[in-house]
């Protein structure tokens, strides 16, 4: 139980980080010319297309976790996945901040001051 607990804790925290990033991501965007934004997106598209992919990766732990959740409420398996499920989720969540904060990343000045 205490293993749940933990998962629980860790996902309270990659929420609110992806929150913040949210909200980082959203300002560059809105001080940000456009112009500006596509050109610094495509310098770095070959990283974030790599991290997309690790992300695409990452579905599928999330769509395990999807199952596991099933197989549970339908009584398809007898043990609690709780631990499996938070892992998978963690995972996913992880690997979602990641791509995040590369995007975040190539959005921002390179220099403070420049737009």
């Amino acid at each position: 139980m205490a293993d749940v607990l933990v998962f629980d804790y860790i996902d309270l925290i990659v929420r609110l980080l992806l929150v913040v990033l949210f909200i980082q991501i959203s300002n560059l965007l809105r001080i940000t010319d456009a112009d500006v934004i596509r050109s610094r997106l495509f310098l770095q598209f070959e990283k974030i297309k790599r991290f997309f992919n690790l992300l695409t990766i990452g579905g599928i732990f999330f769509l395990a976790a999807a199952l596991l959740n099933m197989a549970e409420l339908l009584n398809l398996v007898d043990a609690s996945l709780d631990v499996v499920q938070g892992l998978f989720i963690t995972i996913f969540q992880a690997l979602t901040l990641l791509l995040l904060y590369y995007i975040y990343d190539a959005l921002k000045s390179p220099r403070r001051g420049v737009l």
